[in-house]
């Protein structure tokens, strides 16, 4: 029986370069609403999501994400802010972030994580106050050439997973 949540997962790849080329209102909402509907614990929420569709915002942010210099030829990012005082922040918008990805990609678009903390000249760029770290900014755009989905240089299920103990072969 297939599982799209599943084809999603199995064959997202990471994608840095994308076409000049508009995403629809509603695909943006969508990616930012998998973000918001993620869980976290104790239903704290502790992330706020900035979308940034300005060109020159974009070229400025991928100058300031040392991981991201690509985020400029995106159609979009989404900057990922954490509450400071949270110790489950980092945990729960990372999951934001891969519903965020999944969704985005179920779409048809691209994206990669870019950045982890320390990007406070991001925060500043978009007035994000102080009681937040930018945790991730995330570029998002059509990709630039034809993937081959689900090729995956991954270790073998038997070395990654164990039955009941760690080293008892998984079946």
């Amino acid at each position: 029986m297939p599982n799209p949540v599943f084809d999603a997962v199995r064959t997202v790849l990471a994608v840095r370069e994308y076409q000049d080329k508009g995403v629809a209102d509603d695909v943006v909402r969508r990616v930012a609403e998998a973000g918001r509907l993620t869980a976290s614990g104790q239903n704290r929420q502790p992330w706020h999501f900035v979308i940034v569709r300005d060109r020159t915002v974009l070229q400025r942010l991928g100058k300031q994400v040392r991981t991201g210099p690509y985020i400029a030829g995106s159609t979009f990012a989404v900057v990922v802010a954490i509450e400071k005082d949270n110790p489950l922040a980092v945990s729960d918008a990372s999951r934001a972030i891969q519903s965020m990805l999944l969704t985005a990609w179920d779409e048809g678009l691209g994206s990669n994580w870019t950045g982890f903390g320390g990007l406070t000249e991001v925060a500043r760029e978009l007035g994000i106050p102080d009681r937040y770290d930018v945790l991730a900014v995330l570029p998002f755009g059509y990709p630039a050439r034809r993937l081959g989905k689900g090729k995956k240089n991954r270790k073998p299920l038997g070395e990654a997973v164990s039955s009941e103990r760690f080293g008892q072969p998984f079946g």
